[in-house]
């Protein structure tokens, strides 16, 4: 199965000598190395000599592959977009209802955050611009393109619940998925920073309190 990040449109075009199959496979190699690098060095201090050295690949090669860091920055996130957007596909599919989808979708939004933490952390990092983003580089179109994806399967959901009568809230569609999702967005971050603290009163866990934020928001959405 190909990698996702081998469709990411920041990568370079390389003589046409080298097989697709090859190039997708060093391009998930050098994918693979740079996240390594990033997520325990962070975006700033990461160089492309590091990347090189992870992937066992000489420096030119790498800048074959990717003509800077930033690329490979934008590779990364749209790898860690479209995990997130997969699983909130799959999660929706086996609903019937626009409710159900949303709730779903707010699982499978904890799942990501528990399975894949670096992602997690790199999305955060991200959409807050911790990076500077550079709008003139191709590879941002592509992550704006998953993230754009991501709340539009949210939207989509909340539209067909309000359609189909599960959601009895009457608001704009677009603002009640905006909140439900910096509530969960929230609710998911805090739980696992406060556990400690939470702690010191009770044995309640971040994932007790992820799963009551979502048991809570399926009753207000009835």
């Amino acid at each position: 199965m190909v990698d996702d990040c081998c469709n990411f449109q920041g990568v370079i075009d390389i003589p046409q000598k080298k097989s697709i199959e090859d190039k997708q496979k060093k391009t998930k190699m050098i994918v693979d190395a740079a996240e390594k690098v990033f997520f325990s060095q962070g975006y700033k201090k990461a160089s492309m000599d590091d990347v090189a050295k992870e992937a066992d690949v000489a420096k030119g090669t790498l800048y074959l592959y990717f003509k800077s860091k930033m690329d490979l920055y934008y590779a990364i996130g749209f790898r860690a977009l479209r995990t997130m957007v997969n699983m909130f596909e799959e999660a929706a599919s086996k609903c019937s209802s626009g409710r159900e989808k949303v709730i779903e979708i707010g699982r499978a939004f904890a799942r990501y955050y528990i399975e894949y933490p670096d992602y997690y952390s790199f999305i955060v990092a991200y959409q807050t611009e911790s990076v500077l983003l550079s709008k003139s580089n191709p590879g941002i179109t592509e992550t704006v393109k998953e993230s754009r994806k991501l709340f539009e399967l949210v939207v989509n959901s909340v539209k067909e619940g309000m359609d189909d009568g599960s959601i009895s809230i009457k608001m704009d569609p677009v603002k009640l998925s905006a909140v439900l999702w910096c509530q969960t967005s929230g609710v998911i971050q805090l739980a696992g920073l406060k556990e400690n603290f939470f702690q010191m009163f009770s044995s309640l866990t971040s994932d007790e309190i992820i799963q009551a934020h979502i048991e809570q928001t399926e009753r207000k959405l009835k």
